[in-house]
């Protein structure tokens, strides 16, 4: 969790997070009791080898659970910021995680936005909250640009489009930034093999010249 998420963390259920800190990383080892501590130990001295400034080891179930409380409720705490968020989980080698991270927050910063990390350090997989108050005229069209710039520099680090969430209907038209014209055909032709009328979760994933909307002939104008 980086600075601006442990602050509205900690307003929330006052765990004692480092407010101060640029970042806090959460990690959990389990296992037989040698082991947990021989990995503690490790995990202590690699943290303090890369500049860790506090090492705090869970002393009873209540405080580890208190501290994953934190890391889970870091989506809602973020409310007393600002009442809406938008995010992309995609996911970069973890050795280009700094480099994405800070180009992350430039990015934010061209839009004029606010950005909040909280992810999984572990396996590379973003999440940037861009915060924002929808009521705010022109503030969606700000958000949408930065999460597409988001996603490709994301993939320009050699990352891929998402690590949990799925592509949907929010990321199918940036399936080209990873797959080429046969790659996308071939997926397709799959599709129809199983699904030959169309009818399982359409216009989902792939790129599509139509919408759902498009297809049943459904005004702009109405929600869908």
């Amino acid at each position: 969790m980086d600075q601006l998420c442990l602050e509205a963390v900690e307003a929330y259920i006052h765990a004692g997070l480092p407010t101060d800190a640029a970042t806090a990383l959460l990690v959990e080892v389990s296992g037989l009791p040698h082991a947990v501590n021989e990995e503690t130990d490790r995990i202590s001295e690699i943290g303090r080898t890369h500049g860790a400034r506090t090492i705090r080891v869970a002393q009873d179930e209540a405080e580890r659970a208190l501290l994953w409380k934190g890391r889970k409720t870091a989506f809602g705490a973020i409310a007393r910021i600002k009442p809406n968020y938008y995010l992309h989980d995609t996911v970069v080698p973890r050795r280009k995680l700094n480099e994405v991270l800070q180009e992350v927050y430039r990015i934010a910063q061209r839009h004029d936005l606010l950005v909040l990390n909280v992810f999984h350090a572990g396996d590379g997989n973003l999440h940037p909250l861009l915060v924002f108050d929808k009521r705010e005229p022109g503030v969606m069209e700000r958000v949408l640009a930065a999460g597409e710039e988001i996603v490709r520099v994301s993939v320009a680090a050699g990352g891929v489009l998402s690590g949990e969430h799925g592509i949907g209907l929010e990321k199918r038209e940036f399936m080209p930034l990873m797959f080429g014209p046969h790659d996308l055909h071939a997926q397709s032709a799959m599709r129809v093999a199983f699904d030959p009328l169309g009818i399982a979760n359409p216009f989902k994933v792939l790129p599509s010249p139509s919408s759902c909307g498009d297809a049943h002939n459904i005004g702009e104008d109405m929600w869908v």
